[in-house]
């Protein structure tokens, strides 16, 4: 980290340099969705991490530390474990780095205005002059949110998949138990399964009659299509950051895409 640090010392573009926005480095493409629809024109917000890949797989760049020289702004959740070497390596620059720490599945509306009520709260410290702007911005997300939530509830009514029972990544639980599925078994990343929680989890497949098995993009798939296989069930990817699927460049659309992709799987399984 040193080494990269007295690299990063020949370096140093202004961030705010000769446009009117506030260039802000976010970590992940769900801090920066929901950066975007708050700050709007006044802002231009760069992602660190892919959103296809798993968060914690990430290793920080000389390039990452290079943009916030010269007072960079930083957005990040609170689970990042490079968080440290970045402040380390950005110290002393004029970096400001501010913890968005919202619990929860960030595509649920509920958790999404949660965190876009923090995003404004940041914002508007750093540009007190456009504080109405966001605040405005923010009312207007809000109620876009509310409205989402009772589409998605709406659709959900209509194709009658409440209660039916998956298995699922544990990263993709409280979303779909949001969308009103039963999940009666969960797994973790694919370097964290062991037989016997193959065993266990093909054991909960047949006792409660699952009709899907879902992965989470980001933490691999080859848990879930293994199990599917072994169970005879469908075999389903959703994405927990908007980018990560086709289709999906913002919370809505990945949300939605999610849930569409459940509901194709479960029309085809019958």
């Amino acid at each position: 980290m040193k080494k990269l640090f007295l690299i990063l010392l020949c370096f140093g573009l202004p961030l705010f340099g000769n446009t009117s926005q506030i260039e802000i480095v976010a970590t992940s493409s769900n801090i920066a969705t929901c950066v975007k629809q708050i700050g709007q024109s006044k802002v231009n917000v760069t992602v660190l991490i892919p959103p296809g890949i798993c968060p914690g797989h990430y290793e920080v760049k000389p390039n990452d530390i290079k943009k916030l020289y010269n007072n960079g702004i930083l957005l990040y959740h609170g689970w990042e474990g490079f968080i440290d070497d970045i402040s380390k390596a950005a110290s002393g620059s004029g970096a400001r780095i501010f913890q968005v720490d919202i619990n929860g599945n960030w595509l649920i509306p509920a958790v999404q205005t949660l965190a876009a009520e923090k995003i404004t709260e940041i914002l508007s410290s750093i540009d007190p002059e456009n504080k109405k702007f966001y605040e405005k911005n923010f009312a207007l997300y809000k109620n876009h949110m509310t409205a989402l939530d009772r589409k998605v509830k709406t659709i959900v009514s209509a194709n009658k998949i409440k209660d039916i029972p998956v298995i699922s990544s544990v990263m993709q639980k409280e979303l779909l138990e949001y969308l009103g599925l039963k999940v009666v078994g969960c797994f973790g990343r694919d370097e964290e399964i062991t037989p016997g929680m193959i065993t266990q989890l093909i054991g909960d497949a047949e006792k409660y009659n699952v009709k899907l098995i879902v992965s989470n993009l980001q933490s691999g798939t080859s848990t879930g299509e293994m199990l599917a296989k072994q169970v005879h069930k469908f075999h389903v990817v959703l994405s927990n950051f908007p980018g990560g699927l086709q289709g999906t460049d913002n919370i809505e659309n990945t949300l939605l895409k999610n849930l569409q992709i459940i509901i194709d799987s479960l029309k085809a399984s019958r």
